[in-house]
């Protein structure tokens, strides 16, 4: 069973060096659509730290709460900064919501990747439905995401090198922290995923824990009501069927099969470094489980 046939999130570029160029580039700046209306920003670019279309502090100050918005923020090799140019071709806004057309442009391999995606504020929480459509790649499910969450689509992947093109949407209000890297493969060979406390959330919703666990180990198995068990390694394991599924930075880990994305939160870190690493995965169908893998058991949403 291929975990990822369908990959609407994908991470990452091979790792070949320690520092950060090796595994990827920011394409262009980070792009903000905000989900009011705010006069004299179409088209704005502010130097510096800023995101594309960031309001001016006029607009800012004014307002009596952090202004809801979405980033848009696309990184590849060196190949693809080359190339590459992304943005909107149309923006239409409603009371608390936002639907972006985005769009990827690479003159050199001429390819044009588009979809849509709607973000929406839900009303007396800090929670964001994002939907996305209208695509020429595949996508998630509607997703609710907490501020500051993100989620990665795969634009285009380099047919000679197998790199990929990546583009985080992220959605929240006042500063969401630009990234300064993709995910990498952790270096230690005897890497262990750390649980403490792990919480799951299905598409955004947060799911039951059947029993609150603390372990470390190099193989993690989840098992999910209605979905299977899966399990989880920092390592690649090709010989055992794994496939690149997620990533994990501090306390969180995010993987996905097929449409679905999955995130586990814990109480303490899960990686013991402070980088952000590539997740792998394969379905568990062994009748009982694999022996040598710790268990993590969530409930069924009541």
């Amino acid at each position: 069973m291929k975990l990822v046939g369908v990959l609407p999130v994908l991470l990452a570029l091979p790792a070949l060096a320690q520092s950060s160029a090796a595994y990827g580039t920011r394409i262009g700046q980070v792009q903000t659509v905000y989900l009011a209306d705010i006069p004299n920003t179409t088209g704005m670019i502010v130097s510096g730290s800023a995101r594309f279309g960031e309001a001016p502090d006029a607009a800012r100050t004014a307002a009596s709460t952090p202004l809801p918005k979405m980033e848009f923020e696309a990184w590849g090799s060196r190949e693809f900064a080359e190339s590459v140019v992304t943005g909107n071709t149309g923006i239409e806004r409603s009371p608390g919501k936002a639907t972006v057309h985005r769009f990827a442009r690479d003159n050199f391999r001429n390819t044009n990747v588009t979809y849509t995606v709607t973000v929406e504020a839900l009303p007396a929480t800090q929670l964001f439905r994002v939907t996305f459509s209208d695509s020429t790649i595949p996508l998630p499910v509607p997703q609710i995401l907490r501020d500051g969450e993100q989620v990665m689509l795969n634009m285009g992947e380099d047919a000679r090198t197998g790199r990929r093109l990546v583009e985080y949407v992220r959605v929240g209000s006042g500063v969401m922290p630009a990234r300064l890297d993709v995910a990498r493969n952790v270096y230690a060979e005897d890497a262990e995923l750390a649980m403490n406390q792990p919480h799951l959330r299905i598409n955004g919703v947060e799911q039951q824990v059947e029993e609150s666990v603390t372990l470390s180990a190099p193989v993690v198995r989840v098992n999910i009501p209605g979905q299977g068990r899966y399990l989880l390694s920092f390592k690649p394991r090709v010989a055992e069927g794994f496939e690149q599924a997620g990533e994990a930075a501090q306390n969180s880990l995010v993987f996905w099969i097929g449409r679905n994305i999955f995130r586990i939160d814990c109480a303490d870190r899960i990686a013991t470094g402070s980088g952000t690493y590539n997740i792998y995965a394969r379905k568990d169908s062994t009748a009982n489980g694999s022996d040598d893998a710790a268990v993590v058991k969530f409930a069924v949403q009541r």
